[in-house]
């Protein structure tokens, strides 16, 4: 019986743990081209467009369709780790007399305006956590680990009316 090396005893499971340098994120979607536009990044669209309607709207609807979701999936150089972490993005469909425009943007809660101002993940979020301030000294840092995350108000969900 031969003895075996170490080269043949590499097994596929340890060499993958082994190149795990080049970490993936959720919102990282090679092989899922079905899902790709969903986990993009948008701009936003404050000024109202109009649409293209097939067919026609009954004169007797008017109001205001209000969507959200994720829109903005990275902050600098920093990308979030969950397809729920996205800033959330208001959309607004307005139906007035049989046509509709729509705008967007993004809910300027505290959350987003910690990140942009930071221009990186400053407020942890359902899967991605924060990483310490660089600033911070290595103590600092390291203290940082045992923190509770602060909640945020990154409504990407679903939304209610709130003080009018």
């Amino acid at each position: 019986m031969e003895p075996i090396t170490q080269q043949q005893n590499k097994s596929p499971a340890l060499t993958k743990s082994k190149s795990r340098k080049n970490i993936n994120h959720f919102t990282d979607v090679h092989g899922l081209p079905c899902i790709e536009n969903i986990v993009r990044s948008v701009e936003e669209t404050p000024e109202p467009i109009s649409t293209n309607i097939i067919g026609k709207i009954p004169e007797w609807i008017n109001g205001s369709f209000l969507r959200n979701g994720p829109g903005k999936f990275e902050i600098g150089n920093h990308k979030f780790n969950h397809w729920f972490d996205g800033m959330a993005l208001l959309h607004q469909f307005k139906i007035t007399n049989g046509s509709v425009t729509y705008k967007s943007r993004f809910l300027s809660s505290d959350s987003y305006k910690a990140n942009n101002e930071k221009n990186r993940i400053v407020v942890s979020e359902f899967g991605t956590l924060t990483m310490p301030d660089p600033c911070q000294n290595f103590f600092q840092r390291f203290l940082s680990r045992f923190e509770l995350p602060k909640s945020t108000d990154n409504a990407n969900v679903s939304f209610v009316t709130y003080k009018g």
